[in-house]
């Protein structure tokens, strides 16, 4: 049966961090964080408890050198939040979340990732005498962009961008007498699938053209880029002392549903110039239903369409489900569910939401579940969270 049922409106952070209890809140403690060439007072939040780790940050907020940058190089939103997301997971392989805290990069400027971004051949801005200031890691073009443009469009194909951004995520650690430090930095490199392009005629008019990538040609260039990254981080004096992990990430395609995955990380110990050997991460999502997924995962796809019919035997409207599975290493780990219909009253929604929660105990794989239930304008009507994969949804459902 359902654990409880709430008839609250929930605020946007509760959304993102789950459903929770004050109970479960962890007290705030006041440290000293170095900033620059002085200290100041800061706070370690409290830890929210949910069936998901998630790092306790610091405040006063301070945002990343590049915040806001992502969202024009990586095209499709979905990627965007897997890739921040999915470096916090990577991260907890070394800075345990019991240990460390988060903090938004601090030490790559929006000017030096713009630089990086660029070809080799290409002008690159001047940045501070603290900054890094190198050409960019994506293949030289080889011709001016005012050559002809035919030229230029087979340069373009011959030479595809790969890499799309950088992500840097700082990890501090307390370091005595209630003081906090850089204790680790994990840097995340995103790379293009289909790389589009375009060239301008003398006239004017100007023509495009795209390029599917092979996953091995990525994957070659993404090694030697992650290595340069190093390298170039290791030049900046704050940065030469601390454990790097770089992790290589592939974005699925610009109207894809589902999105791209990690594919690769590897780390640098303390003062290493050298990155260890690439340790593959075997990550993929699975959109349900689908063919991809009843040929490639067909016990999960089955349980899905089972669930999935009872719940549109029940309703006499039409209801669309839609599921998004995250499998590691071959196995299931994670399921999310949208299901959006028509409904005409609040008592219609109380009734759907308590025959969906139990459906999820009966029907779906013993895995953490997530159901949000819509209006057909996309309002939200209710949420079903199981936060491991046999315990009692806790449910919520809006005013």
């Amino acid at each position: 049966m359902i654990k409880r049922i709430s008839l609250i409106l929930l605020s946007s952070l509760l959304l993102l961090t789950g459903c929770l209890n004050r109970d479960k809140l962890q007290k705030e403690e006041e440290v000293v964080k170095k900033k620059g060439k002085t200290e100041e007072k800061a706070i370690i939040t409290g830890e929210i408890k949910t069936g998901e780790k998630y790092y306790r940050s610091i405040v006063p907020f301070e945002p990343g050198g590049a915040r806001g940058l992502i969202k024009y190089g990586v095209d499709n939103r979905l990627d965007i939040n897997e890739f921040e997301l999915g470096l916090m997971r990577i991260a907890q392989d070394d800075f345990s979340t019991d240990k460390y805290y988060y903090q938004e990069g601090q030490y790559l400027s929006s000017t030096t990732v713009n630089n990086w971004l660029k070809r080799a051949d290409e002008k690159v801005e001047k940045n501070s005498k603290t900054d890094m200031t190198q050409k960019g890691l994506n293949p030289a073009l080889g011709v001016k962009k005012d050559a002809p443009y035919k030229q230029v469009l087979d340069a373009e194909d011959k030479h595809p961008k790969y890499l799309s951004y950088v992500l840097e995520q700082n990890y501090l650690v307390q370091s005595g007498n209630d003081k906090v430090k850089l204790g680790g930095l994990v840097v995340g490199l995103s790379f293009n699938s289909t790389y589009y392009y375009k060239a301008t005629d003398s006239s004017g008019l100007i023509y495009s053209g795209s390029k599917k990538l092979q996953a091995s040609d990525v994957a070659q260039e993404a090694r030697q880029m992650g290595q340069q990254v190093l390298k170039r981080l290791r030049q900046n004096s704050s940065l030469k002392n601390v454990p790097i992990t770089i992790a290589l990430y592939q974005e699925a395609e610009k109207e894809s549903v589902t999105p791209g995955h990690f594919f690769a990380k590897a780390e640098a110990g303390a003062g290493s110039t050298q990155l260890g050997s690439w340790d593959k991460i075997d990550e993929k999502y699975y959109l349900f239903p689908s063919k991809e997924a009843t040929a490639n995962k067909r016990d999960d796809a089955e349980k899905f369409n089972n669930f999935k019919s009872k719940i549109q035997d029940y309703f006499p409207n039409y209801v669309g489900v839609i599921g998004k599975a995250h499998y590691h290493d071959g196995s299931l780990d994670r399921l999310d569910i949208d299901i959006p219909m028509q409904f005409q009253g609040k008592a219609e929604v109380i009734s759907f939401t308590q025959y969906v929660t139990s459906s999820v105990m009966k029907e779906l794989p013993n895995v953490p579940v997530t159901i949000n239930i819509q209006s057909a304008v996309n309002e939200p009507e209710a949420l079903i969270v199981r936060d491991d994969g046999s315990g009692e949804p806790n449910v919520h459902i809006y005013r």
